[in-house]
């Protein structure tokens, strides 16, 4: 059974107590930390980006649920949001920000089960496609929505990097040309990251096999150099350092 790594925050601690209660209870489920406020959950994910699911009240002090959503959903960090409330009016917002489940205090267990299982049963999926190999046969291509029109691509011989450029707009560096589209940066790194693919960045996520040069940088983090597009610096930032150095089997 796959192991789901939860995150509850809420700043009081009775409702607190009561889900990791509901949580512990369930096979596979392991509650790694509680958080009071928004910028601690932020802390933790910045340093523990492992997280799988965040069940997240909206109303706290420091930094509401509302807008700890929208920097994680700027930081492109995967895990999924599951927004808890005592009151519904916040569900559009939710919507909006196309967290994963938006769920009405007082708790009920059949509820925060359904969404386990929902989550387990995605992660499964996913297990199921990046170790079937049907993934990694030529055809297999990747759909970019750019100009009113859907391009085809072969992933690890024809994109070169993704980055966002501006809001709500990302951009395809591959070997026909640089494609705009809206589909967020986060989503291209769950579905390519198998492909041999990398977040460096906040912005960036990198096909590896594009890379022609690594130039060293400030505080011992890197630049590099694609193919194809030599003029542009790709930045390794100090959060994805770690996991950039281990794909590329550097010490």
């Amino acid at each position: 059974m796959i192991e789901i790594k939860a995150v509850v925050a809420d700043d009081e601690i009775p409702a607190r107590s009561e889900l990791k209660y509901i949580l512990q209870t369930l096979p596979g489920v392991r509650v790694i930390h509680e958080c009071a406020n928004g910028q601690e959950v932020l802390d933790f994910l910045k340093e523990n980006p492992q997280v799988d699911i965040l069940f997240m009240d909206i109303e706290m002090p420091v930094m509401n649920g509302i807008e700890t959503a929208q920097h994680i959903n700027e930081l492109g960090l995967d895990v999924k949001i599951v927004f808890s409330t005592g009151f519904d009016q916040f569900a559009i917002k939710a919507f909006e920000l196309e967290v994963f489940d938006y769920i009405l205090k007082p708790y009920k267990e059949e509820r925060v089960t359904d969404t386990i299982r929902r989550l387990r049963s995605g992660k499964e999926q996913d297990q199921d496609k990046k170790t079937s190999g049907e993934i990694v046969f030529p055809h297999k291509k990747f759909a970019v929505y750019s100009d009113k029109k859907i391009v085809l691509l072969n992933p690890s011989e024809e994109i070169v990097l993704v980055k966002t450029e501006k809001f709500n707009c990302t951009l395809f560096y591959t070997t026909r040309g640089i494609l705009e589209s809206k589909i967020l940066l986060k989503d291209v790194e769950s579905e390519l990251s198998h492909l041999g693919f990398c977040r460096t960045h906040k912005s960036y996520v990198v096909n590896l096999n594009m890379i022609k040069e690594i130039l060293p940088w400030f505080n011992e983090t890197f630049l590099l150099v694609p193919f194809h597009f030599e003029k542009e610096e790709i930045p390794v930032s100090r959060h994805y350092l770690k996991n950039f150095k281990q794909l590329m089997q550097m010490k």
